[in-house]
């Protein structure tokens, strides 16, 4: 496939209308990056979007109703951030608020998954200045509020999240707690019709 423009680590991907938005993350230097590019398979190329407000890494992305969430991360200012930002991709060129912020997380985290069920985004462990997280939070976009959900099992940074026949699934990441062992190949699914965790 085509590469990026921009080399990036820490930085997260979200798919709409068929594109995938590579955004944020960290480039050459350690520097921050706000950039966002977005691939097109049907032409195998990239272009640039409008940047996020905030240059981040280690950020999560979702999509729900086709606008792309970035959620979390850390920051320029070496902070564990609780802000999301809102694309619209609908609005385009020459769109003169690409990016909106919607409500913040209640808790501030980076390394954080995300995932999306039902029409809502679940925010999924990370850490921060407390340490390592299992908490989760779930954001509705319809209120532009976020709840609390049941704790994973385990405490996950850097896991990956995703979705399937109406469960979340969180699996991998760093439990920071167990030394060198502290790598994770555990999974959990996450039920939230009834609010059951179970392990894989």
């Amino acid at each position: 496939m085509a590469s990026m423009a921009m080399a990036r680590v820490g930085l997260a991907a979200a798919t709409v209308n068929g594109k995938i938005y590579a955004i944020g993350g960290m480039g050459t230097a350690n520097s921050l990056l706000n950039n966002v590019e977005v691939y097109d398979a049907s032409s195998n190329s990239w272009t640039a979007e409008y940047n996020l407000p905030t240059a981040r890494r280690y950020l999560a992305a979702a999509t729900v109703d086709g606008k792309i969430y970035a959620i979390g991360g850390f920051d320029s200012n070496s902070s564990v951030m609780n802000t999301v930002e809102v694309r619209d991709p609908a609005c385009t060129s020459p769109c003169p608020i690409p990016w909106t912020a919607a409500a913040s997380m209640p808790t501030a985290r980076d390394g954080l998954a995300a995932a999306t069920v039902n029409g809502k985004i679940y925010a999924i462990g990370g850490a921060n200045s407390t340490g390592y997280l299992n908490t989760v939070e779930v954001y509705d976009p319809s209120s532009d509020s976020w709840s609390t959900a049941a704790n994973m099992l385990t405490l996950r940074q850097f896991a990956a999240a995703s979705d399937a026949n109406g469960l979340v699934y969180a699996m991998g990441g760093d439990d920071g707690v167990t030394g060198q062992n502290s790598v994770r190949a555990s999974a959990e699914g996450y039920t939230p019709a009834v609010t059951v965790l179970q392990v894989y």
